[in-house]
């Protein structure tokens, strides 16, 4: 497990129940990506990601060739909003992948 989220695929995440919200989340996906292409808050880290572009290049289009319609419902990998809101550290705006760790990675990064 590393700093980001490892370990499951597309199929795996719950998309919604209506081809609707399926598109929204795909939609909504694709553009946090593409935020994250356009280097968004790149300067609050502490070192240059050397293949971090080359990653979210390939990851998005994995997610842009995706069809939701074959995920599986109900799943339950992504936590829901309240749940996710206890599980973010707010100095950071990361969630925390609690319960694996018992901190923000940022936070505990000098410990």
């Amino acid at each position: 497990m590393g700093r980001g989220v490892v370990g499951f695929g597309l199929a795996e995440l719950d998309w919604g129940d209506t081809p609707q919200e399926r598109a929204a989340a795909k939609d909504f996906l694709l553009r946090v990506l593409d935020l994250a292409l356009s280097r968004h808050r790149w300067e609050e880290l502490t070192y240059e990601p050397p293949r971090a572009e080359g990653y979210l290049r390939t990851y998005r289009a994995m997610v842009e060739e995706f069809d939701p319609a074959t995920a599986r419902a109900g799943t339950g990998v992504l936590p829901k909003p309240r749940e996710a809101a206890m599980a973010s550290c707010v100095r950071h705006r990361v969630l925390d992948a609690l319960p694996f760790w018992q901190a923000c990675v940022f936070c505990t990064a000098g410990v």
